[in-house]
């Protein structure tokens, strides 16, 4: 599943390719689901056609293609969704959903679960769109904090990892990441957020920078859907998630799996407390 890291690493990959293009002409399954958020009577194909792409940007889990037509096309991967640069004689699969040409390739957004989504909006009201105006401060940004944490999860009764998984106050972190941070950080994922102290939210804000600085830089987490726009795995490899029954890396204490807020999970109750 795509979360910030991988996001953030098709940003990076995607802009040293199309950015300063034109798109020479797209197709989109018009049947496809990933389509549900388009506006009724939306022209997408028209509408990009010809169009120049400004720039790519990031929010929460959210990629935005910018063009000089004061449009912003705005995809949302979901839980199976992919971008890929692809050769445009390339053949297509039931799996991929839209395509946009340029001069010598293709930007293929393939998605199996369709769980993903595509949307286009005027440029200057992206913070209008409801799904993306309630996000939360973005995780590498100064605003995310100790401060910010305690505010939004001093009073709740909640287990800290649901609370991480909440857009509204871990924007993008995701559950992958929300389990690394909190093993960085000693904290247990079951923890209310009522019960933390501010020092310990200090922590876990530092963590939460760290570990997805660290997926960045290792161009996201493979788990089984995700690749990077040029076809690879992701090379971060989680020091947690995934591991049950295997010896914590920290204190050699057994990694169990549980679930949280409907969401697979795994920590080490010897040094997570």
């Amino acid at each position: 599943m795509a979360e910030l890291a991988e996001v953030e690493t098709f940003r990076r990959q995607l802009e040293r390719r199309i950015r300063g293009k034109s798109i020479g002409s797209v197709w989109m399954r018009k049947s496809s689901l990933v389509f549900r958020s388009l506006e009724k009577g939306a022209n997408l194909s028209k509408a990009l056609q010809g169009a120049k792409i400004l720039q790519l940007k990031r929010r929460c889990k959210y990629l935005f293609l910018e063009t000089d037509k004061g449009l912003t096309l705005i995809i949302h991967p979901g839980m199976t969704g992919n971008l890929f640069i692809r050769q445009n004689d390339e053949r297509r699969d039931q799996h991929c959903h839209l395509e946009l040409y340029f001069d010598k390739f293709k930007l293929t957004f393939r998605d199996p679960r369709m769980f993903g989504r595509v949307m286009l909006a005027k440029s200057e009201n992206l913070s209008c769109i409801p799904s993306i105006g309630c996000l939360g401060p973005e995780p590498l940004s100064k605003e995310f904090n100790a401060n910010w944490l305690y505010e939004k999860v001093y009073n709740r009764k909640v287990a800290i990892k649901s609370l991480l998984l909440d857009q509204r106050i871990g924007c993008g972190v995701g559950n992958i990441y929300a389990d690394e941070a909190c093993f960085r950080a000693g904290i247990s994922p079951l923890r209310y957020g009522r019960d933390l102290k501010k020092q310990e939210l200090k922590r876990l804000a530092s963590a939460i920078k760290f570990v997805l600085k660290r997926a960045i830089k290792n161009a996201g987490t493979t788990i089984r859907d995700y690749k990077t726009s040029e076809g690879k795995t992701g090379s971060n490899r989680p020091v947690m998630y995934g591991r049950e029954g295997k010896p914590c890396k920290r204190c050699g204490g057994t990694i169990i799996k549980t679930a949280i807020a409907g969401r697979v999970s795994f920590y080490c109750p010897s040094c997570q407390v």
